[in-house]
């Protein structure tokens, strides 16, 4: 938890901003003291990017003024797909060797220029392996830069003191664990504007952690498109009126969700194949889209799986002057995690200044102790002498406890070097037309009624299909269809060519469709997660 008892937490979205005030605890009762959602300005925030720190810091000051909110510790929760995430493991370490350890390793966790992002970390477990030997499994999160220290300039602009900036998936992460059985496995999908957060956890553990480049924005604009209306408006209709079905062939806004639910069923049977004795049983949503009116029985048709709206929290005590009917517990799902144990980026030089800001109060106090010492000078000496030898003390555990950092790093890349070479003989050994079987198998089954199959060629690299369909919607699914056979790591159209039969009755389409064999589990997992992950570096 933050270092004072109440703390503001803030979560800045395109739409919205969302400020609470707690005061936390993950073991015992959160206490909610005040909570505010008012709208982003215009123009002034885009993914995680602070555009405009003027309109933003006077749009949260008003707010805070207006409610009486004097509270000056600040937690901001950072929202943006550019920031990058990586689960790890590392060997089983004392917590303040963790941080050593990941910043040492940083530039092979992330695929962008390490020295233009802040790497902070949180630990998800303790794994002990067959060999009885322990390894921790981390969250390590690259954040760039800039974007890092525009927050920090705007809590300066403000008149707040950070206490931590927190990844929004840590934030939800941290509540979500507090609220779910120790006996199921529960996927919890925070419904963004931009993207959407995934974690599977069980109990407090969490199994697996995506996001998935869509939100509501699709469906928010078929409405505005369709009433001639503003983005406000078009959500409030959809929170109110019953616009979505559980078809996505019933309308076009029940069809915007099409992409958005059909990579959150990728990512489920992802998860299936790594972790088959362990299916999820119920799906919580939160989030800006979490009201939208029909939302639950679309995710629970479509993804068939028992789904509820994530709108009441265990051990988490609002102030009677909250209005939960305004301040759902939807939206607050993020901010208050945060207030719980939040992750911290903190710039390189913003610690330097903290540390010469620290030192800079000791000269001062050493100089009052000099004045002092003119008339009390044995007894300031002895004083002196004392301190100095607990400084040196303090410096020697400090010294002692990050001299094996070296050998546990050297000991950590020779074990992956091991692990890399038994994958390589083994990766030797797969011929990949091994799989034309398991292709055969489940073509029949993945084939619509509408398109015919005239011929197909097996390579070590995939197959190639000759078809004649009726549509190109028929092309369409027939495409989805043969991505999700579990030897085929990707499937696309080669070419499609339209034709009319000898009697003019109607148009046909000879299409010639590529499929791509997986190479192993590992290119399988890597291309799973191109499609779903966007926290890659742009």
């Amino acid at each position: 938890m933050a270092k004072s008892n109440k703390v503001l937490t803030i979560d800045i979205t395109n739409e919205s901003i969302t400020i609470i005030e707690a005061t936390a605890s993950a073991k015992k009762q959160t206490m909610i003291h005040n909570a505010l959602i008012f709208e982003t300005p215009e123009e002034s925030y885009e993914d995680g990017q602070i555009r405009d720190k003027d309109k933003i810091a006077n749009a949260i000051r008003e707010q805070l003024n207006a409610n009486g909110i004097t509270n000056k510790n600040v937690i901001f929760i950072l929202t943006s797909t550019k920031a990058v995430n990586r689960e790890v493991m590392i060997p089983f370490v004392k917590e303040n060797k963790i941080k050593g350890i990941i910043n040492a390793n940083s530039s092979e966790y992330f695929p962008v220029n390490i020295e233009d992002y802040v790497v902070s970390h949180t630990v998800l477990e303790t794994v002990v392996n067959e060999d009885k030997t322990k390894q921790l499994r981390v969250l390590a999160v690259a954040a760039p830069l800039a974007m890092v220290k525009s927050y920090y300039e705007l809590a300066t602009m403000i008149g707040l003191t950070v206490e931590a900036i927190d990844y929004i998936g840590n934030s939800m992460l941290q509540l979500i664990k507090t609220q779910t059985s120790t006996n199921t496995t529960t996927m919890v999908i925070q419904l963004g504007s931009e993207s959407t957060v995934l974690n599977i956890v069980k109990g407090d553990t969490l199994l697996l952690q995506r996001t998935v480049p869509y939100g509501t924005n699709a469906v928010v604009t078929e409405i505005m498109d369709e009433k001639g209306v503003d983005a406000t408006t078009a959500m409030t209709l959809l929170q109110n009126e019953r616009l979505i079905t559980v078809d996505f062939d019933d309308n076009a806004a029940t069809g915007a969700f099409r992409y958005l639910i059909n990579n959150i069923g990728r990512v489920m049977d992802y998860y299936a194949s790594k972790n088959p004795d362990k299916p999820i049983d119920d799906v919580f949503l939160t989030g800006d889209g979490a009201l939208i009116r029909g939302i639950d029985g679309l995710f629970k048709i479509q993804l068939n799986i028992s789904t509820r709206i994530m709108d009441s929290l265990y051990n988490i005590k609002f102030d009677p002057k909250i209005n939960l009917k305004i301040y759902n517990p939807v939206y607050l799902i993020a901010p208050i995690g945060a207030a719980l144990a939040p992750m911290n980026f903190v710039p390189s030089d913003i610690g330097k200044s903290v540390d010469r800001k620290g030192q800079s109060q000791i000269a001062l106090v050493v100089g009052a102790l000099l004045i002092v010492g003119a008339l009390t000078a044995c007894g300031i000496t002895m004083v002196m002498k004392s301190n100095a030898q607990k400084e040196k003390d303090v410096v020697t555990n400090n010294i002692n406890s990050i001299k094996d950092i070296e050998e546990i790093i050297a000991k950590y890349d020779e074990a992956e070097a091991t692990l890399a070479d038994g994958q390589n003989m083994y990766n030797g050994t797969i011929v990949l037309n091994e799989k034309m079987k398991e292709f055969i198998d489940n073509l029949e089954v993945s084939t619509p009624a509408d398109i015919v199959v005239e011929k197909f060629e097996s390579t070590s690299d995939g197959v190639k299909i000759i078809a004649v369909a009726d549509s190109y919607d028929s092309v369409g699914k027939y495409i989805i269809e043969l991505k999700k056979i579990g030897c085929i790591d990707n499937a696309f159209i080669a070419s499609i060519d339209p034709f009319t039969e000898e009697d003019g009755a109607a148009i046909e389409y000879r299409v010639v469709l590529a499929c791509i064999y997986a190479n192993d589990s590992e290119v399988v997992e890597e291309a799973t997660e191109a499609v779903v992950e966007t926290t890659e570096a742009e």
